[in-house]
């Protein structure tokens, strides 16, 4: 029975470049799977192993100088305890610094996603606080008080207390 090329090639959904491709190989190297030419190279974008380092030791230095540990390990961590950058951090900005610092030590800089990368995988402990964990733990407290509060004037004398707390505070940050 005799199958003539369009069918074949509609039937396989080959074109006619790659039958063609196809005979060269079986001519050249015989009957076997093609294998792409770049098989076992690494690529040129790759991350070596010495740019993981330099943005976990960044990341890690920068913990320990701005960084506020927190008091407990949270459940189901064991003896590790958070690590919060202020709520005003940004991971960009944390990219920008590291990539002046690597210009400037003329080392090869990650780009941002990369950057974030290698810090959700190697530290995942630091992290940037969101505005609602940055505050104080009187304010904490007095938090807790209003939403334990259960007569009406309870919860108002709760909330004016806060409110004068919160004053204080901000005209404290502006002097």
């Amino acid at each position: 029975m005799v199958i003539c090329r369009q069918t074949f090639l509609l039937l396989y959904c080959l074109s006619i470049d790659k039958l063609k491709a196809l005979k060269k190989h079986v001519r050249e190297k015989g009957v076997g799977p093609r294998v792409h030419g770049n098989t076992g190279r690494k690529p040129a974008h790759a991350i070596s192993y010495e740019d993981v380092l330099r943005v976990v030791r960044f990341i890690h230095n920068t913990s320990n100088e701005r960084g506020i540990p927190q008091s407990t390990a949270p459940r189901g961590i064991d003896n590790f305890r958070l690590v919060y950058l202020s709520a005003e951090t940004t991971k960009l900005a944390l990219h920008e610094e590291y990539s002046t610092t690597c210009t400037n030590q003329q080392v090869r800089v990650l780009r941002l996603t990369a950057f974030k990368d290698v810090w959700r995988t190697c530290l995942p402990l630091v992290r940037i606080a969101s505005p609602r964990d940055d505050v104080c733990a009187t304010c904490e407290k007095m938090r807790h008080g209003v939403m334990d509060a259960i007569a009406e004037e309870e919860k108002l004398l709760a909330v004016d207390a806060l409110e004068t707390h919160i004053l204080q505070a901000q005209t404290v940050n502006k002097i």
